[in-house]
């Protein structure tokens, strides 16, 4: 299944760009389920256009600006319109969940939203009970869910630079005759 999700990731890099990362960050931030993995999209992007900063530039701000567009999305769509993204069926988050998370703001304030941001599993779900129940403005949110992105977002450039390392190193290994035999 994962072969499949990378080449997938990759074809969509190859056409799209950096558009196509920044796509699926923002659904992801807009907790709309995954219509592919973001990890595996961004780790197959930085492996596409190689480990050099120039090219892995957009490629990181376009699953941070993504990520931070859908979360936001979700904020102003919940504080200023009443909408309940966990009524949608789209959105894999539950009552219990959003509890949990209200209470974590409730003890740790915006730092919590930058924090759920940085850990895989959690990401975005501190909207809901942030635009429900608090006086945070819409730009404060927006600047706490950009630095737990940024924070995921590098974990994710580190561990796809040393994929991409790994596949030149082996591909280096085997030799510039190997390599073209191939």
């Amino acid at each position: 299944m994962f072969g499949l999700d990378a080449a997938t990731a990759l074809a969509l890099v190859d056409t799209y760009g950096a558009v196509a990362v920044f796509a699926v960050f923002a659904l992801e931030g807009a907790l709309v389920g995954k219509v592919l993995p973001a990890r595996t999209l961004f780790v197959a992007s930085v492996v596409a256009v190689g480990v050099e900063a120039i090219a892995v530039l957009p490629v990181f701000a376009a699953a941070v600006i993504g990520a931070t567009v859908g979360q936001s999305a979700v904020f102003v769509a919940v504080r200023r319109f009443g909408v309940d993204p966990t009524s949608l069926p789209l959105v894999p988050v539950d009552e219990k969940r959003l509890d949990g998370a209200g209470r974590w703001f409730d003890r740790w304030g915006l730092p919590a939203v930058a924090a759920s941001n940085a850990v895989p599993g959690t990401r975005g779900w501190l909207a809901v009970p942030t635009a429900n129940a608090s006086s945070v403005s819409a730009p404060r949110f927006a600047v706490a869910s950009l630095i737990g992105s940024t924070a995921y977002v590098g974990a994710l450039l580190a561990v796809g630079v040393a994929v991409a390392l790994g596949f030149g190193g082996a591909l280096g290994l085997l030799g510039a005759e190997d390599v073209a035999a191939l």
